[in-house]
């Protein structure tokens, strides 16, 4: 009988206990601890690899230390990856496209590929990229916040202002029912919400399972702003379901 989402969280969340408490441990203590197969330890293992939470070496798994949601973590990178390139799908050629501050919105300019596109975004970062040589860039303007290089302020408001786009790709540090799409900058809220409103056509949001179902201090925008959140198969079955029920649709990605 296959096991239910719960089951397999708890005992997860168990392994990630251990592995706090004795940092290192083979397979096979996990396994007797737990009272489960070595098969099925292992098959949690590698979930909880991909999902940035644990490293794996000769039999054994140690614990990732805890990291904040935009520092660098190899596993973590090829997640919000994943996410990113299914974003750059939805961008056709010839499209103007707004993206924001997240580093996973970031990342679908790198797959758009041979693409021409007009990009607006108050991401400083978006500079330091290639692109397609008859692609357009267009830099709001507006006050540099450090360290995300995020431009903000009345500048960046009046930017946006003026113009529309015929897509937008959008990161997050939280996605709830409750609070919507969230963030831990206020300027940047207002940036987002801006963004939001002055896009035509699709509104597509990337998040990696962290921020599922999690929200942070200031709302962008609501859950049915949303046409497409992208995420992983980590992100939790439970909140997903609420967010379709919200006429959101939601694409899962599998790394």
């Amino acid at each position: 009988m296959k096991s239910s989402h719960k089951t397999i969280k708890a005992r997860r969340d168990k392994i990630l206990e251990l592995l706090k408490t004795e940092n290192t441990l083979p397979v096979k203590e996990v396994s007797r601890e737990l009272a489960v197969s070595e098969i099925t330890v292992r098959r949690d293992l590698i979930a909880l690899e991909k999902m940035g939470l644990v490293q794996r070496a000769h039999g054994k798994a140690q614990i990732v230390q805890e990291i904040g949601t935009e520092d660098y973590n190899e596993e973590i990178e090829v997640l919000k990856n994943t996410i990113a390139k299914k974003a750059a799908e939805f961008v056709k050629d010839g499209n103007t496209l707004f993206i924001n501050t997240g580093s996973t919105a970031l990342s679908s300019l790198k797959n758009l590929e041979d693409k021409r596109v007009t990009i607006v975004t108050n991401n400083v970062k978006v500079a330091n990229l290639d692109h397609n040589p008859n692609s357009t860039v267009i830099l709001s303007g507006g006050e540099i916040r450090f360290p995300k290089e995020a431009l903000v302020g009345d500048i960046a408001i009046d930017s946006f202002s003026k113009m529309s786009s015929d897509i937008s790709i959008i990161g997050c540090s939280g996605l709830s029912i409750e609070n919507g799409i969230t963030t831990p900058v206020l300027h940047e809220a207002k940036i987002n919400s801006l963004i939001i409103e002055r896009t035509n056509g699709l509104v597509i949001v990337v998040a990696d399972y962290r921020k599922i179902g999690f929200s942070s201090n200031f709302t962008s925008g609501t859950i049915k702003d949303i046409n497409y959140l992208i995420t992983d198969t980590f992100a939790s079955p439970e909140v997903i379901r609420e967010i379709e029920k919200q006429g959101v649709q939601v694409i899962q990605v599998e790394v």
